[in-house]
């Protein structure tokens, strides 16, 4: 006897659309104060450091900053490659464009007072994306772990010069770069033992079980524990040669400056995360950066000056992070509008749309497709 499928249409009461007007208010009235959160915190950031940064941020040749932004950029985009790079190993593929805009847009909650609201704004953005919350806070996590092995490996660059700092006890940055050494030096062993695959993997499952998740299928792989490595390390080259750019336009540290303002940054940024000694980690990433490029700023303002490029380092990623998120979010609205007006007018995508739909909605299953009982 054939049965005949009927589908019932949920008809809205008033009480159902109330819920879901007072649900749409609630979720604009959460991005208003979330939005609001970063320009507050952006703009503290920029006002409070604007003058000790004001003269040096002056004396800077216009290029040289210009060429800063662009490697600060780019280094955000090997970061955000780095990010794609774990979610894939994590059985999830994630297209450029929203990968980009998870860790760009994300990334701002940084400025809200509170270390976790970038990791919530990646979460809901993955979640957007197609990316389940879970994945998606363990993609952020996989990368920042190996980000940091490769972060004290390119930092390995600068430890000579960091070494002779610390050797000055009279220096006033020789306690924290110290502190700075301590750190890399409990982290790298833990690091390294933590980016072997099947270590990674064990973690990353016991992560999931408490969670409540469904565990992975499949061990983490060398080749995608090598790409987030690698693109991790570029990243953090990137953001070294913008340090070197802005020392560059006060002094001519050369190739030697170079490869330790790219070890050093590594570690500055590293160590910021980690530096529970400091007050909130901030004088440490100074401290390591100050000790780097004073000897090179011997003739142009030494301490002082190599102080206020590192201030002005700060307000370059701020800018930064400003236009990285929103060029992200523009190309995600590009691409939100192209889809509408194609939906709107073009065929193909119609019967896409309508083949989606019909893989929603399962038949219902007769013969051969049917479950087979016994009894």
């Amino acid at each position: 006897m054939a049965e005949t499928a009927t589908q019932v249409e949920t008809v809205p009461t008033p009480a159902t659309g109330a819920a879901t007007a007072k649900s749409r208010w609630l979720s604009l009235a959460v991005r208003v104060v979330v939005i609001g959160a970063i320009a507050a915190g952006m703009t503290w950031s920029v006002v409070s450091q604007w003058p000790q940064v004001r003269q040096t941020w002056l004396d800077l040749a216009w290029p040289s900053v210009v060429l800063a932004v662009l490697a600060v950029l780019a280094g955000m985009f090997a970061n955000s490659m780095a990010w794609r790079a774990a979610a894939a190993d994590l059985e999830h593929q994630v297209s450029v464009p929203a990968a980009l805009r998870i860790c760009m847009v994300g990334q701002l909650g940084k400025y809200i007072p509170g270390s976790v609201w970038a990791y919530v704004l990646q979460m809901e953005l993955g979640r957007r994306a197609g990316l389940p919350r879970a994945r998606a806070f363990l993609a952020t996590l996989v990368a920042l772990g190996l980000g940091v092995v490769a972060a004290l490996g390119v930092g390995l660059l600068s430890l000579p010069s960091l070494l002779d700092a610390t050797a000055d006890s009279g220096a006033e940055y020789a306690e924290p770069v110290r502190v700075a050494l301590y750190i890399v030096a409990v982290l790298f062993p833990i690091a390294l033992l933590c980016a072997v695959p099947a270590v990674l993997t064990r973690l990353i499952q016991l992560v999931l079980k408490v969670l409540r998740r469904p565990p992975l299928q499949h061990r983490l792989t060398l080749p995608g524990v090598l790409r987030v490595v690698g693109w991790s390390a570029l990243g953090y080259t990137l953001f070294g040669v913008h340090l070197w750019l802005l020392a560059n336009a006060q002094a001519a540290p050369g190739v030697g400056g170079l490869l330790r303002s790219i070890g050093s940054f590594a570690i500055a940024m590293t160590v910021g995360m980690f530096a529970f000694l400091s007050p909130s980690g901030l004088g440490v990433r100074e401290a390591v950066l100050v000790a780097t490029m004073a000897p090179f700023l011997a003739g142009a303002g030494g301490i002082g000056a190599a102080t206020g490029i590192a201030l002005a380092s700060r307000l370059i990623f701020t800018v930064a992070d400003l236009l990285a998120a929103g060029i992200a979010a523009l190309s995600g609205m590009r691409q939100l509008r192209k889809a509408t007006g194609e939906s709107a007018g073009g065929p193909a995508l119609d019967g896409a749309a309508a083949a989606v739909r019909a893989e929603q909605v399962p038949a219902p299953r007769s013969g051969a497709d049917a479950p087979v009982t016994t009894g």
